[in-house]
């Protein structure tokens, strides 16, 4: 098939995907996408391995990873891409994202256990899973445990036990974005209309414009649960601005609250404003 379409944001069994990079890169190979970047949450590993196996296939892969940022009290999602991947502060940076994230699992663990006796950090800690399965740790732990009957099941237990993002220590978007520039790349906001207030879209408008102020250089603008208001209203920002325009699909593969697929926007390169 022709590589016509532009895929930015898929995620590997590196993160929470239950996809292999190489299943990533075959996906996008049988389904016509030419421009493909693996974007996994606080973790170098599957965006790196891509890299090498698009250039068999003569699909470009550009270097991604999501981060995640706080804003107040929100956790708010910036994609970072074409950072130098040879540099040590950026990848120290992103492990640094990672512990805080894996860290709030441990939270969690350490406050259940006093209520429930057969559960504990120690075994945690030592629990291994397959990763096929997407999804992270703490899921596939509380399900062994009889706690959970699903991944989604599992989830409410950091609400329940008050794992709350204002006390994750992630940076601010401004600090994540001047520390992606460091790193010779760009920072895009990551589906704003999943985490911004959308019933409104003059509001909606003016806190995008808010967040562009910290320094980010495009917007996630083309993703499949945007509205064609939505979508309009993100275009429209990144002409007055200037910034990247980005489509993807942000396929889990098997995981997630729905079954997207690699391409699945079907969105071209003359789409897109990338660099």
């Amino acid at each position: 098939m022709e590589k016509l379409y532009v895929d930015m944001h898929v995620h590997s069994f590196y993160s929470d995907g239950s996809m292999s990079p190489g299943e990533i890169v075959e996906a996008a190979v049988w389904n016509g996408v030419g421009v493909l970047a693996v974007a996994d949450h606080n973790i170098l590993d599957g965006s790196i391995e891509a890299q090498k196996l698009c250039k068999e296939c003569g699909i470009h892969c550009i270097p991604a990873v999501e981060l995640n940022t706080l804003d107040g009290e929100s956790d708010i999602h910036i994609l970072a891409y074409d950072y130098d991947m040879e540099n040590r502060q950026f990848a120290d940076f992103v492990k640094h994202l990672r512990f805080l994230l894996d860290e709030s699992s441990v939270k969690l663990v350490e406050r259940m256990q006093a209520d429930y006796p057969n559960i504990s950090l120690a075994e945690f800690m030592e629990f291994t899973y397959d990763r096929t399965l997407g999804g992270w740790k703490n899921l596939h732990y509380l399900m062994e445990k009889g706690l959970a009957s699903s991944a989604k099941e599992a989830m409410k237990y950091y609400l329940d036990y008050d794992i709350l993002y204002k006390e994750s220590g992630y940076p601010t978007i401004a600090a994540t974005a001047y520390r992606i520039k460091r790193a010779g790349g760009y920072g895009v906001l990551a589906h704003p209309g999943e985490v911004i207030d959308f019933s409104d879209i003059g509001r909606f408008k003016e806190e995008l414009r808010r967040i562009i102020a910290f320094g980010i250089d495009g917007i996630e603008c083309y993703y499949p649960s945007h509205s064609t208001e939505v979508t309009k209203a993100c275009l429209e920002l990144c002409d007055e601005y200037d910034l990247f325009i980005t489509a993807g699909s942000d396929c889990h593969g098997d995981f997630g609250r729905k079954i997207t697929y690699v391409g699945e926007m079907g969105i071209t390169r003359q789409q897109v404003r990338i660099r």
